[in-house]
């Protein structure tokens, strides 16, 4: 939706830096502006920076520092702010520069973004009186403002060669580009949903870091793909690299969302095979706290997804082949997903099996890393799961 907004501020100097691109209608501007007059309306268009800057972080408490203690330094120490605008005036009688706005997706902060958080804290903590004996008003900030870049693409493509002190992850970067609007659809309804992060740094309304990775639930995701995978082959980088569960989605984005319509399930799954691995390899006699990896928490701990209680801290590596195991219960018609059995009712009825050629391996390489990249683990579940479904196939 487009929403047209002009905002002003006295600056201190305003000057065109003049680039081969004009004709194209790019253009660029530097502009300096004392950092008490730096205008908090920027604080609505900051969709378009990858990271939720928090004051209380490392590099913002530096750059408080500096504009507390030092502030005529400040111009100097600090990078400044870059702002992408869909046009930008200036008025040469009353040193005012107006930015117009309009697209929340291209427009705004595209860097600086602490920098930004800090100065606006700092100045909206003190009353007018303070503001005016503050000595922080000797602090200026460098802007630069960058117009004539009308698609989101382009905006994407700045802010991830600009965004180099600290490199933004590629899920911020796919966040921006809308990549991840289905499963924010398919999930937004969920009680764990405002715990999810899309971006590289991400913080709920209350301050608080997000603790669910969106790469998390991607390579869960990644593990009921039954395009990309078959019998022999199986996602074990879902386990062993987030990086390369970004990459194969990106690369795989239009197949796979036919498999979001499920990952409601998939993620309630993950969270039943793990509450549920410790009861079922302890009624074959064996006792789950006693292996090696296995840890026990001091009070039970609630799951992600289903919201369940567990006594137990279960290396990843266990889960992993088990939920792989599923996506042989995916059947796919008319480029929709469905279950060809309810993954719930399948593990209830098979859970000890199931687990129990996971933790065979798992005594056997004591090692959890070597465990979930090993392909023999991966195949030992998948085929027990492949077998009984078909089973149950036959029996129809």
């Amino acid at each position: 939706m487009t929403v047209t907004t002009k905002i002003t501020m006295p600056v201190r100097s305003f000057r065109r830096i003049e680039n081969p691109f004009e004709k194209d209608g790019k253009r660029m501007y530097l502009a300096v502006v004392k950092a008490c007059d730096l205008a908090s309306e920027f604080e609505e268009w900051r969709e378009i920076n990858p990271r939720d800057p928090k004051t209380t972080s490392g590099v913002a408490q530096k750059i408080a520092s500096t504009l507390r203690e030092d502030p005529e330094s400040f111009f100097f120490k600090n990078r400044g702010i870059t702002l992408l605008v869909k046009n930008a005036t200036f008025d040469n009688e009353s040193n005012g520069l107006a930015v117009e706005l309009t697209d929340r997706s291209i427009h705004g902060l595209l860097d600086g973004g602490h920098t930004f958080a800090v100065i606006r804290e700092a100045f909206d903590s003190l009353t007018e009186e303070e503001k005016a004996a503050s000595i922080m008003n000797e602090a200026y900030v460098k802007l630069e403002i960058l117009e004539g870049f009308p698609s989101r693409s382009e905006a994407v493509e700045i802010v991830g060669a600009r965004n180099t002190s600290t490199q933004v992850k590629d899920q911020s970067l796919d966040n921006l580009l809308q990549r991840f609007d289905t499963i924010k659809q398919v999930l937004g309804n969920k009680p764990y949903a405002d715990r999810i992060a899309y971006k590289e740094i991400e913080f709920n309304d209350e301050g608080e870091k997000k603790d669910i990775d969106i790469k998390e639930i991607l390579s869960y995701l990644v593990c009921f793909d039954r395009e990309g995978f078959d019998d022999k082959i199986h996602p074990v980088i879902a386990y062993s690299g987030k990086a390369s569960v970004l990459k194969h989605v990106d690369n795989n984005h239009d197949r796979l969302q036919k498999y979001i319509t499920i990952l409601p399930d998939i993620l309630e799954m993950r969270d039943y095979i793990y509450e549920k691995m410790p009861e079922a390899w302890n009624r074959q006699g064996g006792k789950f706290g006693r292996i090696e990896s296995v840890g026990r928490y001091n009070k039970p701990v609630a799951l992600p997804f289903s919201g369940q209680k567990t006594e137990y801290s279960i290396p990843s590596a266990f889960i992993y082949p088990v939920l792989a195991a599923f996506r042989s219960l995916v059947q796919i018609e008319d480029e929709e997903c469905s279950w060809i059995i309810p993954p719930a009712e399948f593990f209830e009825k098979h859970q000890q099996e199931i687990i129990r050629r996971l933790v065979d391996q798992a005594l056997v390489f004591r090692n959890p890393t070597k465990l979930g990249k090993e392909k023999t683990v991966w195949q030992t579940c998948y085929d027990y799961v492949a077998m009984e479904v078909l089973k149950s196939q036959l029996k129809k």
